[in-house]
């Protein structure tokens, strides 16, 4: 677009940014002495989420003893994803593109106010918006293909259109932002992210967890601010991307540790039995 062809220009100014190098050792660890939780992942929703991404949470759960199960379009219909939710302790869903039905949003209403822990990441969302929408994301009257209202606005947690962006300060592009930590577990021992394409997220009485650095800028609108990227509201955390999963980008900065306190606050909940 003629944004992003302008704002890569302005990167070539090197006068005018600082190109930050970030240690890239480490290792994923919990300190959750939880064991035995079984952790969902939604792939029932046309998700775009790579089993590469997914493989640095899902390894580092199932080594420190706990279950993680995959919910395909199949096993989700009817009252299926439903019954899914009731043997689980949390649950993850990242990028849907397919709209939840109405009894599923219920269903993982249920499934939270029983003391379910949920995560929700999302990617900047395509041009048709629809990540967005079927999230709950985004301000203004955008709405939810099935009507009704998304899936995280029900929790207290939403997001922004749009990406985020520093020209002055960046890894390796200006979308590769850096964030410090915030409050709450979720930031415990983190000194500083990056995320290499990133959501504003935002929460009405939670913790911001990770907030982008000085001078970072909304695409939308172009003002600077430090925006939060990672939230929690209770048993719901919400981070806005998922390349700092991915293998080569887990043991980048302090993206490890923020990796292993997903992972506990993943297992670190209190649900109801066969709620």
């Amino acid at each position: 677009t003629p944004e992003v062809s302008n704002l890569a220009q302005q990167q070539a100014d090197l006068d005018a940014v600082r190109v930050a190098a970030a240690d890239e050792t480490g290792e994923i660890t919990m300190d959750s002495d939880a064991t035995g939780k079984t952790v969902l992942v939604d792939k029932a929703h046309r998700n775009e989420f790579s089993d590469e991404k997914l493989s640095t949470l899902v390894n580092t759960l199932v080594e420190n003893g706990h279950e993680v199960r995959f919910v395909t379009q199949e096993q989700a219909r009817g009252s299926a994803w439903n019954e899914s939710l009731r043997s689980a302790d949390a649950l993850l869903v990242a990028n849907p593109t397919q709209a939840y039905t109405p009894e599923q949003l219920a269903g993982v209403r249920a499934f939270n106010d029983a003391g379910g822990r949920v995560l929700l990441l999302s990617d900047p969302a395509s041009s048709s918006g629809s990540i967005l929408s079927i999230l709950g994301l985004g301000v203004g009257p955008q709405q939810p293909s099935s009507g009704g209202p998304g899936l995280s606005s029900t929790f207290g947690v939403a997001g922004h259109s749009g990406y985020l962006f520093n020209m002055h300060e960046y890894q390796h592009n200006f979308k590769s932002i850096y964030a410090t930590a915030g409050s709450g577990s979720l930031s415990e021992d983190v000194d500083r992210v990056v995320f290499r394409g990133s959501v504003a997220v935002s929460t009405d009485g939670g913790q911001r967890a990770l907030t982008a650095i000085e001078q970072t800028k909304l695409s939308t609108t172009r003002r600077a601010d430090t925006y939060a990227v990672a939230v929690q509201s209770g048993d719901v955390a919400m981070v806005g991307d998922t390349d700092f999963l991915a293998p080569t980008d887990a043991y980048t900065a302090d993206n490890d540790v923020f990796v292993g306190n997903l992972a506990d606050f993943l297992v670190s909940g209190q649900k109801t039995g066969n709620a």
